[in-house]
C-alpha cells in the first residue's frame, strides 16, 4: 500500500496479526471441540478460556472482512478484461492450490493408514461421517471449490469457506470490470473505477446480504445458501469499502454510513434473537475488524500496530495452520485414544489438546516452508500491472 492510502510502505503488520488470531483461533476451536468425549479438559481449562475457544469460530467472518480489504488493494490498478480476469484466475489459482491440495492428500494419506491399515477413525468420517463416500467425483468437486455446491461433505474442516472466498474473488473482480465502465474519478486511468460504479455494482448486493440472506428465524437460517457467496458478500464488502475509503474511492462518510447499516443489522438479530446468537456474535466480529481495519489506516499504523514477531509468524502461516490444524489433531487423537484407554483425566486431557495445537503450528510451519512460500513466490511472476 502506498504512504498516502494505507499510512505504511510494505506489509500491513496489523493485517498480518488479524490474519494470524484468526487462524489460531480456528485451530483452537475445532481442537477443542472434536476432543474426546466427554471432554474432560473443559473441568481443567478456565471457564473464561474455554469459553474463547468456543468462540474461535469468528475467526471466519474476520478472514472474509480482511479477504475483502486486501483484494480491493491488490486489484486497485487493474483495468479488468476478459484476459486480466483469467491471469489473476490462474494466479490465485497457484497461490492457493498447493496447500490446499497438500492437505487433501494428507487426509487421504491418513484415511489409507489409519482407518484402511490400522482400523481406527478416519478423518474423513469427524466429526460426521463422509457424504457421499470418497470417489474421483468427490475429489473433482473439491478441485473446481464446488463441493458444497453439489451438496459433497468436505474432505477436511474449513474447506467450504474457501469455496466462498474463491467465489469472491471472482465476484469482486468481475463486478470492478463492470464498475470501471461507470465514469471514471480520474479520467487518465481507465482502472480507476469510481464512486457511483463502485456503489452501483456492489452496495446492493452487499444491504441484500446482510438484510435479506443472513436472515435466520429462531436461530436457524431462512435460506439453505451457505455454499453461496451472496450470504457473506456484506462482510467481504465492509473490507473493500474500508480500503476504498482509505484510498479516497469513495467518500468516508459512505464507509461510516455502511457501518451504521451493519450495526443496525446486528441489533436487529439481537431483537429477534440474543446476544449469544451465532450470526450476532459473528457480525459483531465482523464489524469490529471492518472498522479496526479503517481506524489502523487513516491513523497510519497498518504498518506498525500488532507488530510482535509471534504475530507476524502466525500471519505468515495462517493459511497452512487453518488447513493442516484439523488433520494433524486427529492424528493426537487418535494417539490419545490408544494411550489413555479412552479415559484420560482432566489435566491429561488439557495437555493432549496443547500437543495438538503445537503439532498444527509445526506442521503449519513445515507446509508454509516446503509449499506456501514457493506457491507465492511462483505465482508473483505472473502477476501484470
Amino acid at each position: 500500500m502506498n504512504q498516502a492510502a494505507g499510512g505504511f510502505d510494505g506489509r500491513a503488520t496489523f493485517i498480518d496479526a488479524l490474519r494470524g488470531i484468526a487462524a489460531l483461533g480456528v485451530a483452537c476451536y475445532h481442537i477443542t471441540r472434536y476432543e474426546l468425549a466427554p471432554q474432560p479438559s473443559r473441568q481443567f481449562i478456565p471457564g473464561i478460556l474455554q469459553t474463547v475457544f468456543d468462540y474461535g469460530w469468528i475467526g471466519v467472518p474476520i478472514f472474509f472482512v480482511i479477504s475483502g480489504f486486501v483484494i480491493a488493494y491488490s486489484v486497485r490498478n487493474a483495468q479488468v478484461t476478459p484476459r486480466y480476469i483469467g491471469n489473476y484466475a490462474f494466479r490465485r489459482v497457484i497461490r492457493l492450490d498447493p496447500p490446499y491440495w497438500a492437505t487433501i492428500l494428507f487426509v487421504l494419506f491418513l484415511h489409507a493408514i489409519l482407518h484402511l491399515h490400522l482400523g481406527f477413525d478416519s478423518p474423513l468420517d469427524v466429526p460426521s461421517k463422509l457424504e457421499p463416500e470418497l470417489s474421483w467425483k468427490l475429489l473433482a468437486s473439491h478441485a473446481l471449490y464446488l463441493q458444497n455446491i453439489l451438496r459433497y461433505d468436505n474432505l477436511s474442516a474449513g474447506f467450504w469457506t474457501l469455496c466462498i472466498e474463491v467465489q469472491f474473488y471472482l465476484l469482486y473482480v468481475s463486478g470492478l470490470g463492470i464498475a470501471q465502465q461507470f465514469p471514471a474519478r480520474n479520467k487518465s486511468r481507465p482502472s480507476d473505477a469510481g464512486t457511483l460504479g463502485l456503489l452501483v455494482v456492489f452496495l446492493p448486493l452487499a444491504l441484500m446480504s446482510l438484510f435479506e440472506w443472513n436472515r435466520t428465524v429462531g436461530g436457524r437460517p431462512v435460506y439453505d445458501n451457505d455454499m453461496w457467496i451472496i450470504r457473506f458478500f456484506g462482510s467481504f464488502f465492509l473490507g473493500a469499502s474500508a480500503w476504498w475509503a482509505l484510498d479516497g474511492r469513495i467518500p468516508k462518510w459512505i464507509f461510516w454510513a455502511y457501518t451504521a447499516s451493519f450495526a443496525a443489522r446486528i441489533f436487529l438479530q439481537v431483537h429477534r434473537e440474543k446476544w449469544s446468537d451465532d450470526l450476532t456474535v459473528g457480525l459483531c466480529a465482523a464489524l469490529a475488524t471492518g472498522v479496526g481495519i479503517y481506524i489502523a489506516g487513516k491513523m497510519g499504523r497498518l504498518g506498525t500496530w500488532l507488530n510482535f514477531r509471534p504475530l507476524q509468524y502466525l500471519g505468515r502461516t495462517s493459511y497452512s495452520l487453518y488447513l493442516v490444524h484439523f488433520p494433524i489433531s486427529h492424528v493426537i487423537s487418535t494417539l490419545e485414544l490408544q494411550v489413555s484407554d479412552e479415559t484420560p483425566s482432566p489435566a491429561v486431557a488439557t495437555l493432549w489438546l496443547l500437543a495438538a495445537l503445537a503439532a498444527s503450528l509445526a506442521a503449519a510451519h513445515i507446509m508454509y516452508i516446503l509449499i506456501e512460500a514457493p506457491s507465492v513466490r511462483f505465482a508473483a511472476r505472473f502477476k501484470r500491472a
